[in-house]
């Protein structure tokens, strides 16, 4: 569109210019015709003027103008006839110009003949039939009609040549703007072309980076694949290895008590006691190891769970636990959740299993179970008023086998707590805890509220 306006802008300052040339051409030319014109009239009155003088007078100083304006006249009309040749009208006030003209003459030099052929009377007699004067003034009447006209057709070529150069200007201004509107729109949409284009090619270079990442993905779920049958398969072992040598050792054990118990001391009996018990606590810690592991490997089936619902079914299996003692357990309206219920289960048996058993030395445990609903995600709390811990050491809670407490003080193999961060994570939340040395703990846990998600 731009080169377009640019070749119109040409062409048209192009024909613009030849027609600005064109008027120039024809006002030079009617000016000249004008001027033409008034040059015959003033050689027709040099004509009458010289051959009145020399009738008047006889001196022969009047014979050289009066024969140089006759050869100079009517080269000038052969002039003007050429000049006005597309002229009509023009042309036959020329060829009456040149009738007159040559009466005109004929008349001057026929006095001028009879003065030298001394016939003064004759002369005289022919000046006074102001005949002269009558072909003098249809000379000036012709040229003053040549010159109307060319007068009359130079006003209007004037006039047309300042209306072309106007319009000209104003054309050549308009498409000036339109070039410049064009040109501006033409920047635009480069613009926007070049924009778009690296936005085209960011698209393709994230996408090329999508597709590494989406491949990476796939080969480490590949690798993770491989690496859980791994797991598997070293986790059956383990159970299937290790358990048989503690479950022979054990038995030996028992069997030494029960059938040579008379035969040992008391200090003998106490080491095949701790052996005995020691091989069981192992068994127990294989047990949670594998459970912890499995915890990460488990496909979640989630599902609705009606809190409040879940945890009173988890405070009933704790009734021998409870029995004796001056519990409170206080429960808030809790919201229903999403989860698999059978992790989720888990979790609130090791939180309530835990304020039970660290606030058993109250002389009354009092534990608070709650949940605050937000806008992304719902905050879950047991509080209880049991020994509490110091917490530096609260980075430790919900790592493997870390305890905060002795084994003798509080039984235990610190893996509980690994486990219920170990499931929060895999739902999406966190756990994290806050407590003051002998006034107690509160842990809690998030969970998104991905609720609406969940088909029924």
């Amino acid at each position: 569109m731009v080169l377009a306006c640019n070749v119109v802008i040409g062409y048209a300052g192009y024909k613009g210019s030849q027609k600005l040339r064109d008027s120039g051409l024809a006002v030079e030319h009617t000016e000249k015709v004008i001027k033409q014109t008034g040059n015959i009239l003033s050689l027709g009155i040099d004509i009458e003027t010289a051959a009145r003088g020399f009738v008047i007078t006889r001196d022969s100083a009047f014979l050289e103008p009066l024969y140089s304006a006759k050869k100079t006249t009517f080269a000038y009309i052969e002039q003007l006839k050429l000049l006005t040749v597309e002229n009509k009208t023009q042309q036959m006030r020329v060829d009456s110009l040149n009738f007159y003209m040559h009466k005109h003459v004929d008349f001057s030099f026929h006095s001028v003949e009879l003065i030298n052929n001394e016939e003064s009377k004759e002369a005289i007699a022919l000046t006074s039939t102001k005949l002269g004067k009558k072909y003098t003034d249809h000379i000036r009447h012709l040229t003053k009609d040549i010159q109307q006209e060319e007068t009359t057709i130079l006003k209007d070529r004037k006039l047309l040549n300042e209306n072309r150069v106007k319009y000209f200007n104003w054309f050549s201004m308009i498409m000036f703007i339109l070039m410049s509107a064009f040109t501006i729109l033409f920047l635009i949409a480069t613009g926007k072309n070049l924009h778009q284009k690296k936005e085209k090619e960011k698209r393709e270079q994230e996408l090329v980076v999508a597709k590494k990442e989406m491949n990476y993905q796939r080969d480490e779920k590949e690798k993770e694949k491989v690496a859980n049958k791994e797991l598997e398969a070293f986790s059956y072992s383990v159970a299937h290895d290790m358990r048989a040598p503690l479950r022979h050792i054990n038995g030996y054990v028992n069997l030494l008590i029960k059938n040579n118990s008379s035969q040992l001391d008391i200090k003998g009996l106490r080491y095949l006691n701790t052996i005995s018990e020691s091989s069981i606590e192992m068994g127990v810690l294989i047990d949670a190891l594998l459970t912890f592991s499995r915890l990460s490997r488990i496909e979640l089936s989630k599902t609705i769970i009606n809190s409040g619902s879940m945890i009173a079914r988890i405070i009933k299996t704790f009734t021998n636990e409870i029995e004796g003692r001056n519990v409170e357990i206080k429960i808030s309206e809790l919201p229903d959740t999403t989860g698999d219920e059978n992790l989720i289960y888990l979790v609130w048996t090791n939180l309530i299993s835990n304020a039970l058993k660290y606030s058993r030395n109250k002389e009354k445990t009092v534990i608070d179970i709650g949940a605050e609903t937000g806008i992304n995600e719902t905050i879950f709390h047991i509080r209880d008023n049991g020994v509490g811990f110091d917490m530096k050491y609260s980075a430790k809670l919900f790592h493997v086998f870390n305890r905060l407490h002795h084994t003798a003080e509080f039984e235990g193999i610190g893996i509980g707590l690994a486990n219920v961060d170990r499931i929060i994570t895999r739902h999406g939340g966190k756990c994290w805890a806050e407590s003051e040395i002998g006034k107690g703990s509160t842990f809690f846990f998030s969970k998104p509220n991905d609720l609406k998600k969940v088909v029924i």
